[in-house]
């Protein structure tokens, strides 16, 4: 089981409306539906996916957004991993991936949102609530840039939810 951080950018979404799609997603609509890209994920092959995304950047952005690595990172996630929602550095929430994200990847109406390019429906996101975990984990001081792994307290995490889900 993997933790992570998913970063939401408020000038394009919000905790909230993730919370309500049921979804992990990040931004870059103007790359597209990358769905036949995931089976490049599937495999292992990372070399290949960056390339492409990195050469669909070149064209639908003006400069570069490491998207690539970023939509690696969510491609990438796997059942069982914790996402931890942040806004800035403020945590808003928690959820666990119950399909891998390379096989739940759904590529939403850009017209309807910036965050587009999903993985997981359906999640349930739980406010984080440090009476309820007994702690806030710490967010990087700059936040992170699209998703990174949450690392110093990982381990923190993992107990914090599985005492969770053993109360329900």
């Amino acid at each position: 089981m993997a933790t992570w951080w998913l970063a939401i950018d408020r000038q394009y979404t919000s905790y909230d409306e993730l919370k309500h799609r049921k979804v992990v997603a990040q931004g870059w609509p103007d790359l597209g539906n990358l769905l036949t890209l995931c089976a490049l994920v599937g495999a292992g092959d990372r070399n290949t996916f960056i390339q492409t995304v990195e050469a669909l950047e070149r064209i639908a952005c003006e400069s570069s957004t490491h998207a690539a690595k970023i939509l690696w990172n969510l491609l990438n996630m796997k059942v069982g991993d914790l996402v931890v929602g942040i806004e800035g550095t403020t945590v808003k929430g928690i959820c666990q991936l119950n399909k891998n994200g390379w096989e739940s990847y759904q590529y939403h109406s850009p017209e309807a949102y910036n965050y587009a390019q999903t993985i997981g429906f359906s999640v349930e996101w739980i406010d984080w609530d440090a009476n309820v975990f007994g702690f806030t984990p710490v967010p990087p001081a700059q936040s992170v840039q699209g998703i990174a792994g949450l690392q110093n307290e990982s381990q923190q995490v993992i107990s914090a939810w599985g005492r969770y889900r053993n109360s329900l």
